[in-house]
């Protein structure tokens, strides 16, 4: 077949035909990737990094840079998304799994059936205290 021989509608129908048979992947972003850029998108990061220039935090000797700081809440979010699926599958659906490093915290939560994450959280914590008493 030369298609060059075809007028525009054969064409048309050409392509239609063509693309049924591969047609093309869908950009389906992943929900927690999609959770990832909101995240990105909105969390305080010059702010962040205001504070810890001006409490000269470093990590390993290097003072934090914006992309230092995206880079890894990147890392950790993932990370708790996948440990909370993964390593810590058999929790409750009601606890948050964390990875945290350098002030950041991620937390990561989970729907009933432990298939999906349904919520992430980022923090920078610059102090944090916790007390239980355990009554039996």
């Amino acid at each position: 077949m030369n298609i060059g021989n075809l007028n525009p509608q054969e064409l048309e129908q050409l392509q239609t035909l063509l693309n049924k048979m591969n047609p093309q992947p869908q950009l389906d972003i992943n929900p927690v990737e999609e959770m990832i850029n909101g995240i990105m998108e909105n969390f305080e990061w010059k702010q962040v990094q205001e504070v810890m220039d001006y409490l000269d935090w470093q990590w390993r000797g290097e003072h934090v840079t914006l992309e230092m700081l995206q880079k890894e809440a990147k890392r950790l979010l993932r990370g708790a998304a996948e440990s909370r699926l993964d390593k810590f599958r058999n929790e409750s659906d009601e606890v948050g799994i964390i990875n945290a490093t350098g002030g950041l915290e991620a937390e990561a939560w989970c729907d009933e059936d432990k298939e999906n994450i349904v919520r992430l959280e980022l923090k920078f914590v610059l102090s944090s205290w916790d007390e239980s008493i355990d009554k039996d």
